[in-house]
């Protein structure tokens, strides 16, 4: 991987996954749970992650993460990943929303 990114997250609690089930088919991406209650699902498979605990998503698998009483998270990726998840925060069309996923070598499931 060349390079990667952090990012601190606060998740609030939720009854559904913070994101769709989705590929990133040439970048890695962790998540390190710091705090709180995380559930990381990968191909299929939901794990509980406890705080100090981490699960490495390899590019390839389909993955989505979930808290139900909320998490403090450190996310690290590769820096497309890092791009995509900021595209997705602005307003977009369906088509450029597409267009985004495409860019950033990931699409959804």
């Amino acid at each position: 991987m060349g390079g990667f990114v952090i990012r601190e997250w606060r998740l609030e609690r939720s009854e559904h996954d913070q994101a769709p089930v989705h590929v990133h088919h040439g970048g890695e991406e962790a998540f390190i749970c710091l705090s709180g209650d995380l559930e990381v699902e990968v191909d299929g498979s939901r794990q509980r992650v406890l705080p100090g605990g981490f699960v490495v998503v390899a590019r390839g698998s389909a993955h989505t993460f979930s808290t139900r009483d909320g998490a403090h998270v450190l996310a690290v990726m590769s820096p497309e990943i890092a791009d995509l998840i900021d595209g997705l925060h602005a307003e977009l069309s369906d088509e450029e929303r597409a267009e985004l996923w495409a860019r950033c070598d990931s699409s959804l499931v």
